[in-house]
């Protein structure tokens, strides 16, 4: 596939650190992330640190057993968390290659799906086939619906609606976690929210571009998360087009991440999974996230300095020496 593709075209196309030290006991994986959700919903399981994850940096014929082992190979890590998209009114009805490799792996996927905003009785049906289906065949999820919501989808009210609407038939089965963008804001964060008492965790999808060139911060998500687990969904070197960061801003976001999430677990409240995207951030910057593939470091120069840092982090959140 080439590589002049975009992010949004990755996520529309869903189908096709000095802190080691002081982190070694804290380990990330508290009892409370065990904690069944405030509504008696399917709970959020422990968090695990992974990749938003596709075929398209990979060479040619790879297939997705082939591409998980050369991320675990490159990464020194195993991949145990797997972020899936799927296209509006996209709700599929058999298990394809990559969610057989994710269930055979046992990763957990973290799903996207995107119901009408016009409240179909038609989409709501599927959606319950789809992730009983899943779990039938023995999935283990978390699903958001319209992951990165916002004024480009819809607005806070019909989201809200889409949330009450839809959310029943995924908590059946699977908890329920609201996805923020990141680049978007506190405010935003909050008025798209629909309340903890329709979820059963929370996740932002939060790049170092945000990091660095905003004064957004994860602290305030925290606070409308409250008590229930939150993840990162989406983590990279940017989501913008025309920015790369430095080997420094790198590292200071990566760190600002394992400190933040830390801080987050010894404090006593859950913590969620955790992606890296690797693929393109913009036509303009392509192949600035990939960490694993056909040859990443042609593409990306921060290349070695993402794995370090992502080992770090991995490493806090799954409880590693």
């Amino acid at each position: 596939m080439s590589r002049q593709i975009s992010r949004r075209d990755v996520l529309l196309g869903g189908a096709a650190l000095g802190l080691g030290g002081a982190l070694g006991a804290a380990s990330l994986v508290t009892a409370t992330q065990r904690a069944v959700a405030q509504t008696g919903a399917p709970m959020i399981p422990a968090g695990r640190v992974g990749a938003t994850f596709d075929l398209f940096p990979f060479c040619p014929g790879t297939t997705y057993p082939q591409a998980v082992d050369t991320w675990n190979n490159t990464t020194g890590t195993s991949m145990r968390c797997w972020k899936v998209y799927y296209q509006p009114g996209e709700f599929p009805t058999s298990i394809d290659d990559r969610i057989r490799t994710i269930i055979d792996r046992g990763i957990q996927a973290l799903i996207s799906f995107k119901p009408a905003i016009s409240l179909s009785a038609t989409d709501r049906s599927k959606l319950a086939s789809a992730v009983e289906m899943f779990h039938a065949a023995g999935l283990i999820a978390e699903v958001c619906l319209w992951q990165e919501v916002g004024p480009k989808d819809m607005t806070a009210t019909q989201y809200h609606d889409v949330v009450a609407y839809y959310g029943p038939a995924v908590r059946q089965y699977y908890p329920l976690v609201f996805d923020a963008p990141g680049s978007q804001g506190p405010s935003e964060w909050s008025a798209y929210d629909p309340g903890r008492a329709s979820l059963d965790g929370y996740a932002v999808d939060y790049y170092c571009s945000t990091f660095t060139n905003q004064s957004f911060r994860l602290e305030t998500m925290a606070h409308v998360a409250g008590n229930l687990p939150l993840g990162i969904w989406e983590i990279g070197n940017t989501a913008s087009a025309g920015f790369v960061p430095t080997a420094a801003q790198l590292t200071d976001y990566m760190n600002y991440l394992t400190s933040f999430l830390s801080r987050r677990a010894a404090s006593g409240l859950p913590v969620g999974s955790v992606a890296w995207y690797n693929g393109p951030a913009d036509a303009l910057q392509d192949g600035a996230n990939e960490i694993a593939g056909c040859n990443p470091s042609s593409v990306n120069p921060l290349v070695s300095t993402d794995i370090a840092a992502y080992r770090r982090l991995y490493g806090a959140v799954n409880g590693l020496p």
